[in-house]
C-alpha cells in the first residue's frame, strides 16, 4: 500500500502537467500591443509639457508633487474615464485631468491584431516655482 501512494501521485502529476504546459502556451501566442501616443512618448512628454499651466491658487499655496492619472484608451483611440489615482490638491489634479482630457487619440491597444480597449495612468509632476527661485537664490549666495 505504501509503495501504491508515490505511484498514484506520480500518475496524477503526468496526467496534470501537459494540462497546464497547453494552456500556459496558449497565454505565450496572445499578442499584446499596449496603446501608443501619436509620435512616442516623446511627443506625448512634450504635449504635456506645452499645455501644463501651473495653477495660480496651487503656486501662492507652494503647492508641489506628483499627480497619477488614470485613463482609458478605447478601441477607437479616444480618451474616456479619466480619473485620479494619487492626488496632491484639488488644483493641481484639475489641471492634470484638464491636460489628459484634452489629448487627442491614441492609437489603441490591440490584443492578437484586434484593437482593444486598455487602462493607461500618466505621472504628473508639478514643481512649485518658489521652490526653484528660492534654490537659485541659495546657490548665488
Amino acid at each position: 500500500m505504501k509503495k501504491l501512494i508515490p505511484l498514484l501521485i506520480l500518475c496524477l502529476l503526468i496526467t496534470v502537467a501537459p494540462a497546464t504546459e497547453c494552456s500556459a502556451q496558449r497565454k505565450k501566442k496572445d499578442k499584446i500591443e499596449m496603446p501608443q501616443y501619436p509620435g512616442g512618448e516623446a511627443a506625448l512628454h512634450n504635449y504635456i509639457k506645452s499645455e501644463l499651466k501651473y495653477p495660480h491658487e496651487a503656486n501662492v499655496n507652494k503647492e508641489s508633487g506628483e499627480v497619477i492619472v488614470g485613463f482609458s484608451v478605447g478601441t477607437n483611440g479616444y480618451i474616456s474615464a479619466v480619473r485620479i489615482l494619487k492626488s496632491v490638491s484639488p488644483s493641481l489634479d484639475a489641471e492634470a485631468m484638464r491636460v489628459i482630457k484634452n489629448m487627442g487619440p491614441w492609437f489603441p491597444g490591440k490584443k492578437n491584431g484586434k484593437p482593444v480597449r486598455a487602462d493607461m495612468q500618466i505621472p504628473i509632476n508639478f514643481k512649485n516655482a518658489y521652490k526653484a527661485n528660492s534654490y537659485i537664490q541659495e546657490e548665488i549666495e
